[in-house]
C-alpha cells in the first residue's frame, strides 16, 4: 500500500501528458488560423507564378491551415512548414507543368514560427536566393534545390543558428564568395552544396570541418581542384558519416585527411581525376558501406585492405584504365558486397571461385572491358544469384559459361566479345525468357534458331556465326539485332507471323546476312517498327506499300540488295523519317517528291541506283539535312541554286536532335551507321555520322555551271562533283568553305584559273580537279602545292608546282627531249619511273663492276664476310656453352 500513493498521483499526470501528444500529432481540429499569417501566405501566393494553380485552395475563404501545402502547429494554429516542393521530381512531362515560379515574397518573414520550408524542383528563371531569408530565425529545415536559383548565395544564411538541413544543390548557376558564415551553422546536420561554385573559395574545407553535428555533406560538382585542398592532416568531421565529392577536378592523390573520417558510411569520390595508387589506408574507414572511386586515374592494384571492409554493399571501381594486377582475392570475404563494379581497367589475370566465397548477396557484376579471365570448374555453383552481368570484352570462353543456368533472377546479360567460340547449350532459350537484355555480339557462338522463340526485350546477337531460318518472335521484343551472321531463307518467316497482343518491336537489324526472297507485304502487323535495316542480303523485288504503314519509322536501311522499281509513295506516310540508305540496288524513275518534302530527313543515300530526272529544287527545304549521296546515277540538269538553304550544312559542326541515330535502352543502345565514299574510299560512320557534311553528286549527267550558293555552305566535310558534264568557272567564293576536308570536281569542262582563295582551305586534305579545261597558275600557299601532281592533270594550261611545268615569267623551263612521251597522260610520271630505273641499274653494276674488275676489292670484301661468319660463331659457340652451365 505504501507504493500505490505515488503511482496514484502520477496517473493524473500521465493522462494529461498523453492528451497533450494527441493534441500536438493530430491535425488541426481547433479551425483557427492566425489571421496575420494567413494575410502574409497570400500575398506570398500572389508574388508566386503557379501555372498548375496547385495553390488554388489558398483563399480568404478557407483556413490557413488545411490549405494545401500548408502544417500549423495543433495547439497555436500558427504555421510551421511550407511543403511547396514540385510533387512531381521524377517524372519531367507533369514537373514542367507544376512549377512555382515567380518572386519569393518577404511576406515570409511573417511567418515567425516557420520551422520548414521547402521550395525545391521549382523554376524560379535564375533568380537570387533572397537575403531575407537569413532573418527566419526559426527555420530548422530549408531547402532550395533544383529551384531555378542563381547569383551568390547570401551570406545572410549564416544567421539561422537553429538550422539543422540546408540544401542549395544543382541550381542555376549559384556561386559563393567565402563560407565564413557556414561555420555559425553549428547545428547543422544535412549540407548540400552540389553544383554550388565554390572555387573562390579556397579554404572550404576549414570552414566545414568546425560544424561538428554535420553529418551529409554534399560537394559534386562544385568546381573544387587541387590547389583548394586543405593541408590540414585531420579534418574535424567527427559526426560524418555521408561525404560526396564526385564531378569536382582534384587531380592529385587521394588527401590523407579522408582516411581519418572513421565514422564514413558512404564515400563518392567519382570523376575527379584523382591519381596515385589507392590507399591501403582505406581499410581504416570500417564503417564504410558505400564506395564509389569511378571515372578516375587511379593506378596500380586495387588495395587488399578492401577486403576489411565487412560492412560494404557497394563497391565502384569502373573506369580507373590505369588500375591493374589481378583482383585481390580478399574481396571475396566481403559477405554483406551487392554491387561490384571494376569494368574499365587494366585489371589481368584469372576469376575463381575463391573471389566470391563468402558472396552471398551480390546482384550486379560489372568487369567489362579488362583482361580477366573466368576461370572456374564446369560444375560450379555461384554463392550468388545475380541481377545484372556486364562482362564485355573479358573473357568469358571459349565455352558457354554452365554456370549461368543456376541464375535464376538474372535481368541483364551482357557478354559481347568474350571470346566464346560455342554452341548454344540446349537449356539456355528457356533459361532465357525471363532475361529482359541478352547482349552477345561479337563473339562465334552458332546454333539454329528457326524454332527459337525469344521473349527478351533486347536481344543483340550480331557478329556470329548463327544460321538458319529466322527466329520467331513474341510481342514483347523491343530490339532485335542479328546482323553479320549467316541467316537465309525468306524474310516471311519472321514478319508474316501474327501475334495475339500488338508488336513492341522498334528496332529490326538483320544486315549482313544470306536472306532472299521478297519484302513481304506484312509489315503492317510491326507499327512500333522505327528503326529497320535489312541491307546487304539478297533480297529482290520491290519495296512493298505496307512498309508505309510504319508511322514511327526513324531510319530505314536497304543497301546493297537487288531490289528495283519506284519507291513507293506510302513510304511518304513515313513522317518522322530521318534515314533513308537505299544505294546499291536497281531502284529506278525520278527521285520521289515526299522525300524532298519529308523535312524531318538528316541523311539521303540513293546512290548506285537507276534514278533519272533532275534533283527537285525543293531538296533545299530539307535544313536538317546533313549527307546527300545522289552519286552514280543517271540524274541530269543543273544543280539547285538554293542548296546554301541547307542550314545544316552551313552552320559549322553544330550537333542537332539525333534521335533517328539511336535508340536508347538501359545499358545499351542501337546506333545507325553509314557507308559512305569520302576521299575516294568506303568507310562506315556510326557514332561520328551525326558529324559528317556531305554532298556527292558525282558521276551523273548534270550540266550548267557550279553555283555559288553552293559555295556558301561553311560547314561542308565533302563535296564530290565529278564524272559530269559541268562548265563555268570555280567561284572565288570557294575560299568560305572553312571545314572542307575532300572536293573532287574532276572529269567535268570547267575552265578559268583555280581560285586563290581554295589557299584557305586549311582542313582540306584531299584535292582532285584533274581533267578539266582550268588554266593559269596553280595557287600558291598552305598545303596547295603539298598535293600530287595527278590532282591536277588533265588540264594542259595549268602551271605551277606540284606540276612541274613552270609558269611565264618563271625560271627557264629545263629542257627535255621532246617526242611521243610528251602525248601520254602522265609524262612525268614516265620521266620519274626512267630516271629511277637508270639509276638503280648504274648503282647495282657500278658496285658490281668493282668487285669483279679489281681483285684486290674482291679479296678484301669476301675477307670481311668471313671475319663476320667467324665472330658471330664464337659468340654463339659461347652463349650457348653459358646457357648449358646454368641448366
Amino acid at each position: 500500500m505504501r507504493n500505490s500513493r505515488p503511482m496514484i498521483l502520477l496517473f493524473p499526470l500521465v493522462c494529461l501528458l498523453s492528451s497533450i501528444i494527441s493534441i500536438l500529432c493530430e491535425p488541426n481540429t481547433l479551425g483557427v488560423c492566425n489571421e496575420k499569417e494567413k494575410h502574409a501566405l497570400l500575398r506570398f501566393k500572389q508574388a508566386l507564378s503557379d501555372p498548375a494553380n496547385q495553390l488554388s485552395s489558398w483563399s480568404m475563404d478557407e483556413d490557413c491551415c488545411r490549405w494545401e501545402a500548408v502544417c500549423c502547429n495543433n495547439v497555436t494554429g500558427r504555421v510551421v512548414e511550407l511543403h511547396l516542393g514540385n510533387p512531381y521530381d521524377t517524372d519531367y512531362e507533369f514537373y514542367i507543368n507544376f512549377t512555382l515560379g515567380g518572386e519569393i515574397s518577404p511576406a515570409l518573414l511573417e511567418l515567425e514560427f516557420l520551422s520548414y520550408l521547402n521550395l525545391s524542383w521549382n523554376n524560379f528563371g535564375g533568380k537570387s536566393i533572397p537575403s531575407f531569408l537569413g532573418s527566419m530565425g526559426s527555420l530548422r529545415y530549408l531547402d532550395l534545390s533544383f529551384a531555378g536559383f542563381g547569383g551568390v548565395v547570401p551570406h545572410q544564411l549564416g544567421n539561422l543558428s537553429t538550422l539543422r538541413h540546408l540544401d542549395l544543390g544543382d541550381n542555376n548557376g549559384l556561386y559563393v564568395e567565402n563560407l565564413h558564415w557556414i561555420s555559425h551553422l553549428s547545428f547543422l546536420k544535412y549540407l548540400g552544396l552540389g553544383s554550388v561554385d565554390l572555387h573562390r573559395e579556397v579554404h572550404w574545407l576549414e570552414s566545414m570541418s568546425i560544424i561538428p553535428s554535420l553529418s551529409e555533406l554534399y560537394l559534386s560538382g562544385c568546381g573544387l581542384n587541387r590547389n583548394m585542398v586543405s593541408s590540414l592532416g585531420y579534418a574535424n568531421f567527427t559526426s560524418l558519416t555521408f561525404l560526396d565529392l564526385s564531378e569536382n577536378n582534384f587531380n592529385q592523390e587521394i588527401p590523407n585527411w579522408l582516411f581519418n573520417l572513421t565514422s564514413l558510411a558512404t564515400l563518392t569520390l567519382s570523376d575527379n581525376q584523382f591519381k596515385g595508387q589507392i590507399s591501403e589506408s582505406i581499410g581504416q574507414l570500417k564503417y564504410l558501406e558505400s564506395l564509389d572511386l569511378n571515372f578516375n586515374s587511379f593506378h596500380g592494384p586495387i588495395p587488399t585492405s578492401i577486403g576489411s571492409l565487412s560492412s560494404l554493399w557497394y563497391l565502384l571501381l569502373d573506369e580507373n584504365l590505369l588500375i591493374n594486377g589481378t583482383l585481390p582475392t580478399s574481396l571475396g570475404l566481403l559477405s554483406n558486397l551487392e554491387y561490384l563494379r571494376v569494368g574499365g581497367t587494366s585489371l589481368t589475370g584469372n576469376i575463381s571461385e575463391v573471389h566470391f566465397t563468402t558472396l552471398s548477396k551480390l546482384k550486379v557484376l560489372a568487369i567489362y572491358e579488362t583482361s580477366l579471365s573466368f576461370h572456374v570448374n564446369s560444375n560450379w555453383t555461384p554463392p550468388f544469384q545475380l541481377h545484372h552481368l556486364e562482362a564485355d570484352s573479358c573473357i568469358m570462353g571459349p565455352k558457354f559459361p554452365a554456370w549461368l543456368k543456376t541464375q535464376k533472377s538474372l535481368s541483364y546479360l551482357l557478354l559481347s566479345n568474350s571470346g566464346i567460340v560455342d554452341t548454344t547449350p540446349n537449356w539456355f532459350w528457356n533459361w532465357a525468357s525471363s532475361i529482359q537484355q541478352i547482349h552477345l555480339s561479337d563473339n562465334q557462338i552458332s546454333g539454329d534458331l528457326s524454332q527459337v522463340v525469344p521473349n527478351i526485350t533486347i536481344l543483340d546477337l550480331s557478329s556470329n556465326c548463327f544460321s538458319g531460318w529466322l527466329p520467331r518472335l513474341t510481342s514483347n521484343v523491343v530490339a532485335l539485332t542479328i546482323a553479320n551472321n549467316s541467316f537465309s531463307g525468306q524474310i516471311s518467316t519472321l514478319i508474316c507471323r501474327k501475334t495475339n497482343e500488338r508488336s513492341k518491336l522498334e528496332v529490326l537489324d538483320i544486315s549482313n546476312n544470306a536472306l532472299s526472297g521478297e519484302l513481304s507485304d506484312c509489315w503492317m502487323h510491326w507499327p512500333s517498327l522505327t528503326h529497320i535495316n535489312l541491307g546487304s542480303n539478297n533480297l529482290s523485288g520491290k519495296i512493298p506499300d505496307s512498309m508505309g504503314s510504319l508511322v514511327a519509322l526513324k531510319a530505314l536501311s536497304l543497301r546493297n540488295n537487288s531490289l528495283y522499281g519506284d519507291i513507293p509513295s506510302s513510304l511518304g506516310n513515313c513522317k518522322v523519317l530521318g534515314l533513308i540508305n537505299l544505294n546499291d540496288n536497281k531502284f529506278l524513275g525520278i527521285i520521289p517528291r515526299w522525300i524532298v518534302e519529308r523535312t524531318t530527313l538528316m541523311f539521303i543515300n540513293l546512290r548506285s541506283n537507276k534514278f533519272m530526272g533532275g534533283i527537285p529544287s525543293l531538296i533545299c527545304q530539307l535544313s536538317s539535312l546533313r549527307v546527300l549521296d545522289l552519286a552514280n546515277n543517271s540524274l541530269s540538269g543543273t544543280i539547285p541554286k538554293c542548296l546554301n538553304d541547307i542550314s545544316a550544312m552551313a552552320g559549322g559542326r553544330s550537333g542537332g536532335d539525333f534521335t533517328v541515330l539511336e535508340a536508347d535502352y538501359d545499358y545499351n543502345s542501337y546506333m545507325e551507321s553509314l557507308i559512305l565514299n569520302i576521299k575516294g574510299r568506303d568507310s562506315e560512320y556510326e557514332k561520328i555520322l551525326q558529324y559528317v557534311r556531305m554532298i556527292d553528286l558525282s558521276s551523273n549527267n548534270l550540266s550548267g555551271s557550279i553555283p555559288i550558293e553552293i559555295f556558301n555552305l561553311s560547314g561542308l566535310q565533302s563535296l564530290n562533283l565529278s564524272h559530269n558534264h559541268l562548265t563555268g568557272m570555280i567561284s572565288v567564293e570557294i575560299g568560305g568553305m572553312e571545314y572542307l576536308e575532300s572536293l573532287d570536281l574532276s572529269r567535268n569542262n570547267l575552265s578559268g584559273e583555280i581560285p586563290q582563295s581554295m589557299a584557305n582551305l586549311t582542313f582540306l586534305g584531299d584535292l582532285n580537279l584533274s581533267y578539266n579545261n582550268l588554266s593559269g597558275r596553280i595557287p600558291s600557299g598552305t598545303q596547295i602545292q603539298t598535293f600530287s601532281p595527278l590532282s591536277f592533270f588533265g588540264n594542259a594550261e595549268l602551271c605551277g608546282a606540284p606540276l612541274l611545268k613552270n609558269c611565264p615569267g618563271d625560271e627557264e623551263e629545263t629542257q627535255r627531249p621532246t617526242g611521243e612521251g610528251e602525248n601520254r597522260e602522265y609524262p612525268e610520271i614516265a620521266w620519274f619511273y626512267i630516271g629511277m630505273g637508270s639509276g638503280f641499274f648504274l648503282g647495282l653494276w657500278g658496285v658490281c663492276g668493282c668487285l669483279f674488275f679489281i681483285k684486290a676489292w674482291k679479296h678484301a670484301y669476301f675477307q670481311y664476310l668471313d671475319d663476320i661468319k667467324d665472330s658471330a660463331y664464337v659468340a654463339i659457340a659461347i652463349k650457348l656453352k653459358w646457357l648449358h652451365q646454368k641448366l
